[in-house]
């Protein structure tokens, strides 16, 4: 019998066959947890089971999921029961051979090589294309001894995603929907209740999303909506602070770095510019205009396994010219990047000199896309919209962090 603490009221959930299952709903709401308590459960009591993991990025897994059935193996104390293989990314139950396989979205054409999976769960599959998911389904088949099951889970960021005129909207479909919030999860620590609650004190949009769990209607949004230009700016300069606190945005031909302040808890984005590659970000931080300041760096964490040239990565290159890094093993999530920003701003505790113009701009511009993710854009020669909100929010959302997990049991709750 294997010792499990359970939201009774997933119950439903644990109990469905239904060959497609969406498990949609708020932060907090142990959808993701539940889910491999759930798998878990199966490959245990059912014998010869090959399911598949997946997200869209393959490198997001090893953080998330792969890291969540870790400690869930942990919490229900079997941990000596299972083969985990770190580098291939596989779990074994060694008592019947059931396996769960861990792949990225991003090569479709090598999961099609995959034969005999008997379950697939699509952790945040609102970040999948619609083909993507149908041609999962098209990997599911054959004849098994236990019923075969596609689970879905995921945030509902956009009304106007595929997801919800698929699985929501049509008539036909035989999905089984479930719908949860942080008001189901019962072991939600009351620190990280307070945290969605305070949501709806700054973004409302993302209250509605990620505390009830309601479709977001984004339509034109901007994503940093309470950046007010007549009360959001300063005439402070970098001579005013001992101190630098300095975001960096990786980007060959547009790396940019925006430099601030720290008063009173309060930001003040005193200098910012881009160059075309890292080592011109330390170049110009080594120079005489901030020899008289100590300089704290808050990269984009992925820059520490990305090379910036053949032979270092570009955390590597600023490490090896003397300056002080501050970041993450990985990054937040964006939305709680985006939150942390917009949390500051609705506060009053981030003001940008006029100097620093291109970031105004950015914050004033950067919109929701139809699929309820920010606008991305590819061309960064001096930088591009997005490449600076994310140079200030690296820094935000390392000094003032969004919590974006609650502990249950020892595992993440999601």
């Amino acid at each position: 019998m294997i010792k499990q603490k359970r939201n009774a009221s997933h119950k439903p959930f644990f109990e469905d066959k239904s060959r497609w299952v969406i498990s949609y709903g708020g932060a907090g709401s142990a959808k993701s947890y539940s889910t491999a308590q759930k798998i878990l459960t199966r490959i245990i009591s059912e014998e010869n089971h090959k399911f598949l993991i997946t997200r869209k990025v393959a490198k997001t897994l090893r953080v998330s999921v792969f890291q969540l059935f870790k400690d869930v193996i942990s919490d229900i104390e079997l941990s000596d029961d299972f083969k985990i293989n770190k580098s291939d990314m596989t779990i074994t139950y060694i008592h019947n051979n059931s396996t769960l396989l861990f792949f990225g979205l991003d090569d479709i054409e090598k999961l099609k090589s995959i034969q005999g999976i008997t379950g697939i769960w699509v952790e945040e599959a609102s970040e999948c294309d619609q083909n993507d998911i149908m041609e999962l389904n098209r990997r599911l088949r054959g004849i098994t001894p236990y019923y075969k099951q596609i689970i879905l889970t995921f945030n509902p960021i956009s009304h106007l995603h595929w997801l919800k005129s698929h699985f929501f909207d049509n008539p036909a479909n035989k999905a089984s929907i479930y719908k949860t919030t942080y008001l189901d999860n019962k072991f939600l620590d009351d620190e990280y209740k307070q945290e969605i609650e305070d949501i709806k004190n700054y973004d409302i949009q993302q209250y509605n999303i990620y505390a009830l769990g309601e479709w977001g209607v984004l339509n034109t949004n901007i994503v940093y909506h309470n950046f007010k230009f007549n009360k959001h700016t300063t005439t402070l300069t970098i001579d005013d602070f001992d101190i630098l606190h300095c975001g960096v945005d990786f980007n060959v031909g547009g790396s940019v770095c925006v430099i601030c302040g720290i008063k009173d808890n309060k930001v003040y984005v005193v200098d910012g510019w881009a160059v075309y590659d890292t080592q011109q970000i330390a170049d110009k931080l080594n120079g005489t205009q901030y020899q008289n300041h100590q300089k704290i760096i808050y990269p984009d964490a992925s820059g520490g396994n990305e090379s910036a040239n053949a032979s270092r990565s570009s955390l590597e290159i600023l490490q090896d010219n003397g300056l002080r890094i501050n970041a993450n093993k990985s990054n937040p999530a964006v939305r709680d990047r985006i939150n942390a920003v917009n949390r500051k701003l609705a506060r009053d505790e981030v003001f940008i000199s006029d100097r620093v113009e291109k970031l105004i701009f950015s914050l004033q511009t950067q919109a929701y896309l139809d699929n309820g993710k920010p606008e991305k854009y590819t061309e960064h020669k001096g930088g591009a919209i997005d490449d600076w909100n994310d140079a200030l929010g690296y820094f935000i959302a390392y000094k003032y962090p969004i919590q974006t997990y609650g502990k249950i049991s020892g595992g993440f709750v999601r």
